[in-house]
């Protein structure tokens, strides 16, 4: 008898805590996918591509997308295919960089490549605000370089940041909705142990002022 009313008494302290357990853990992988979501959906890749889109629309000539397009193959898609090349050859652990000591090389070839593009586009010449987008791009990549010397400071906060500056510059109050990616974002970074809540703030606010900067130089030449 009183091993059954022992084994009761485990059920009803074992119970409530299981339930209390489960949706805790849903409740966590949920935020994990949430999270992975937005930094792959807002990655600097992504959002890289869509301001040199965003730049050549804004100048209403159906010649900047040529320019966009050089663009997009030197600063974008020859980055990509580097660090796939990286990858594959084990000299970096995955495709995002995570590691800040293996993000030197590509991040130098980077900025080569960026170099290139803006040489191009500046002799061609492009509208002025595609030179200012792939000049502050250049402008970040290179602080980005300095900084990683040191520091793992946030590339995807430093990417939407400039994404929503150069929204903001273009569509101005109307594209005061785009802030809200600044927090998710930066959420997702901390969330998913990228970064410190300090590295995302750097990011962001070292990519919203190098391109609005850069957009507003550019638009006074």
């Amino acid at each position: 008898m009183s091993v059954l009313t022992k084994q009761l008494r485990i059920d009803q302290q074992t119970g409530p805590a299981i339930d209390i357990i489960l949706p805790a853990a849903q409740s966590r992988a949920w935020a994990d996918h949430l999270a992975y979501v937005v930094s792959t959906v807002l990655s600097p890749p992504v959002l890289a591509a869509a301001m040199i889109a965003i730049a050549a629309a804004a100048s209403r000539l159906a010649v900047a997308w040529i320019w966009a397009g050089t663009a997009l193959v030197l600063s974008l898609l020859a980055p990509i295919g580097y660090v796939l090349w990286l990858f594959r050859r084990g000299l970096v652990s995955d495709l995002d960089v995570q590691r800040r000591e293996e993000r030197a090389r590509p991040l130098v070839f980077t900025l080569a490549a960026m170099l290139t593009a803006v040489v191009i586009l500046r002799l061609v010449p492009a509208p002025p605000a595609l030179l200012a987008v792939t000049g502050a791009q250049l402008t970040q990549t290179a602080l980005v370089l300095i900084i990683t010397l040191r520091w793992k400071i946030s590339v995807h906060g430093a990417a939407v940041a400039a994404c929503v500056a150069l929204l903001l510059f273009v569509l101005g109050h109307q594209a005061t909705p785009a802030l809200l990616a600044l927090p998710l974002v930066g959420w997702s970074r901390v969330h998913l142990h990228r970064h410190t809540p300090a590295q995302t703030v750097a990011g962001a606010a070292m990519g919203g002022l190098v391109t609005w900067g850069a957009l507003v130089l550019t638009s006074r030449m």
